[in-house]
């Protein structure tokens, strides 16, 4: 996780640390690890070992692994799904308890800077971006976080 976008670690370290996440956090986060080569059966272990930290495993299996295996495209339409664009992230718009989007564009500067600070950049980097993102110029922002 050391090297994905702030978004994707964002989510990431939500599922780490609350072992869920809401539909459009999960579905953001699904479609980024298919996209960096994570295969349906890792994910699959990946997604039930966390979940299974605060539900049963009977649970997980009828929640959620059918949409796991939908974003992998073997349920459903089996559309081969692909990861969310930035500009998909930067539109998106979650409430309350939600995770997904763009933290350059939903984070406040407070919380931008602390989620940057835990970065290997230096701190006029971190005052940099979040100048940036307060600017409105969310994929600039996001990538003077990897210059």
């Amino acid at each position: 996780a050391q090297s994905f976008p702030l978004c994707a670690k964002s989510l990431f370290r939500t599922v780490k640390d609350k072992h869920h996440l809401k539909y459009h956090g999960r579905q953001q986060l699904q479609l980024f690890l298919k996209g960096i080569g994570l295969s349906l059966e890792d994910a699959m272990l990946f997604w039930k070992t966390e979940f299974c930290k605060s539900m049963p495993a009977e649970k997980f299996e009828k929640e959620h692994t059918y949409a796991i295996r939908h974003a992998y495209g073997k349920e459903g339409k089996r559309v081969d799904y692909t990861p969310h664009t930035c500009m998909k992230c930067i539109s998106a718009n979650p409430g309350p308890g939600e995770h997904h989007g763009c933290p350059y564009k939903t984070f406040g500067k407070e919380a931008l800077s602390a989620a940057l600070g835990g970065l290997k950049i230096s701190a006029r980097q971190v005052s940099d971006i979040v100048e940036k993102a307060s600017g409105h110029h969310y994929q600039l922002a996001c990538g003077m976080t990897f210059e």
